[in-house]
């Protein structure tokens, strides 16, 4: 209905709104941040992480393990945050933190036939089964199959 009140040159939140700080993994959120090009400052053994985006002059202050009291605390505000960042990776680090997926990652480890020619039926067969997994994954996101993948 309204929209709050934000900042100018602040980013919208979500419409589909944050993650719930208890359910983030400090680990993973500090891995993402290091994917999308965040970088970690200061000292490497603290108890606390500060991140930064790339070129940006804000700054996320993220726990590295949930043992401490405030640690849930930190996270609501790191993505808060976040979801209030104009960084271009801030929402794309959202999406995957609300987002329940695995990661799927395959190479091809055969070798080619010749000087600058792939094996047709070879790239043909791994293009089939790469979307059948992206098919999957999104079907499977989108309500629990029943038996044998009948919906």
């Amino acid at each position: 209905m309204h929209e709050p009140v934000r900042l100018h040159g602040e980013a919208a939140p979500p419409s589909w709104g944050l993650p719930d700080p208890a359910r983030v993994d400090p680990g993973v959120l500090g891995t993402l941040l290091a994917r999308h090009g965040w970088r970690r400052r200061g000292g490497e053994d603290g108890p606390y992480g500060r991140w930064t985006p790339p070129g940006g002059t804000t700054s996320l202050l993220v726990p590295r393990t949930r043992t401490f009291p405030d640690s849930e605390e930190l996270l609501g505000e790191a993505l808060t945050a976040l979801a209030r960042s104009a960084a271009p990776s801030a929402r794309e680090i959202l999406v995957a933190l609300t987002v329940p997926s695995d990661e799927i990652r395959w190479r091809r480890e055969v070798p080619e036939p010749a000087v600058g020619a792939a094996d047709w039926l070879g790239a043909v067969q791994l293009h089939s089964a790469a979307r059948q997994i992206l098919l999957a994954g999104a079907l499977a996101a989108r309500g629990p199959a029943g038996y044998h993948g009948a919906r």
